[in-house]
This record gives C-alpha cells, structure tokens and sequence, in this order.
C-alpha cells in the first residue's frame, strides 16, 4: 500500500513538472485550442468606399505581427474606435497611477522599435488614419467612466494567441478573457489603477502588475474609408485600403 502511495505521488510529481515545463512554452497554442479566435481576413483586388458606423470592425496595424482588429464604438465626427482584444500583457507603470506619465501611454504612443506605433506595426499611411490629439497622444487606453457605458458582458475582453505567447511571466492563467487596464487611478490608492477584471467588472490592480492586458482605443480621422476586403462584422472585419496590408 505504501509503495502504491508513494508511486502515485510521483507519478504527479512527474506530471506537474512536465506541465510546468511545457505549459509556458506552448502557452499560446494551448490557448488557441481552447478558445480558437473566429476570424477571417481576406484581402480583395477591389476596392471601395464604405462608412464606417457604429458596431463595425476592421483591422488596422499589427502587434507581435499578429493583425489588430478594432470596432466603432461612438461614430462622430471623429469615430472613437477600440481594440477587440487585449494586444499584450505589460505593466502601468513603476513608479505613478497617473495616466498622463506613465509608462504605457509612453509606450502606446512611440514610435521607435519595440514600441506599439513603430513602422513595424503600423505604416505610415495606417498612421495617417488616426487623429492626433495634439497633447502627444494618437493611442489611448478607455477610462472606468466610458467603460461604464458598456454591460460586463461587453466589457470582457480575450486576449489575442500573440499577446499570451509574448507575455514573459510563467504565471499568466490561461482562460478566456483576461483583465485588462483602464486609465483611471483609484483615488484612495496611489499605487493601483483601476482594471476590467475576467468577468467584465471593475476591480483596482498594482500598477506594477505585468499580467494586466491593455486594450488600446484611438479616434479616426474619419468615417469614410476606403476597404479592399471583408464586411465589417466581428469574424469578416473591414479591410482598410493604406498599403500596409501588403506588408
């Protein structure tokens, strides 16, 4: 009996050691398996004009060389549009809750390698869709206020199989939907921000935490566009004619 015991016990021993050592380094396809992401991106000779409403979809830019999609959620003048899915896993900031400083609005906004409006995500011509709000900022992430908007439901959000892959840390939870930053500071915690948690609520978060995903959201400079593919649903998003889809 004891011998059975103690083979049993190593037997998973065994197992949590293989998981522990294959889980993180196929993190992403795993991901994938369980939650295949439903989306269809065909790029077509013919080109035309569309405008864009609220509710459409399209894709603009790459992260990780993985395709963003992004949807209108306020169709003014200038549509506010937002990411459909947390593009990465990465910290607030070290040192500050305040969005106007901090380390991922510097970070969304640059342009040099590595940074998330570098000419490897975006083309110069897919830039020159977005409005420049003239205070240095073209990306922004949503406040608790405008996510207030939206039911739990809608605030959920899943991340993309490229940002679990390249997210450094071996404790990331592999589930559907992850949290995700808002830029909005708790006013009676200095040091946390507050975050859409799994199951679409709010919850507040250290601002060091890397395992926080950010959703980016900017406004167009304009809703009438020119798309060479897809019909602006969620699974067949708007093909954006700039020339970066060649790339």
């Amino acid at each position: 009996m004891k011998k059975a015991i103690i083979t049993i016990i190593s037997v998973f021993a065994v197992l949590f050691c293989l998981v522990s050592l294959i889980l993180p380094r196929y993190k992403a396809e795993i991901y994938t398996l369980m939650y295949p992401r439903n989306l269809s991106i065909g790029i077509s000779t013919q080109t035309k004009e569309v405008q864009l409403e609220k509710g459409d979809h399209f894709i603009l830019g790459k992260c990780y060389g993985e395709p963003v999609a992004w949807e209108i959620i306020d169709c003014t003048e200038n549509p506010l549009v937002w990411c459909d899915n947390a593009v990465c896993f990465r910290d607030y900031d070290d040192e500050s809750a305040d969005w106007k400083t901090s380390e991922l609005r510097a970070w969304l906004n640059d342009e040099t390698e590595n940074s998330f409006l570098c000419d490897t995500n975006f083309s110069s011509s897919e830039k020159d869709l977005i409005y420049d709000k003239k205070n240095g900022e073209k990306i922004f992430i949503l406040s608790k206020s405008q996510l207030e908007h939206f039911t739990p439901g809608d605030r959920a959000k899943a991340p993309t199989a490229e940002a679990v892959r390249n997210c450094d840390s071996d404790k990331l939870v592999i589930r559907r939907n992850c949290w995700y930053w808002t830029n909005s500071g708790i006013s009676t915690n200095s040091s946390s921000v507050s975050a859409v948690t799994q199951s679409g609520d709010f919850y507040k978060t250290l601002m060091s935490d890397p395992l926080v995903g950010v959703c980016p959201a900017f406004y167009l400079k304009s809703n009438k566009v020119t798309v060479c593919g897809g019909n602006g649903s969620a699974e067949e998003p708007y093909i954006i004619a700039t020339g970066g889809e060649s790339r």
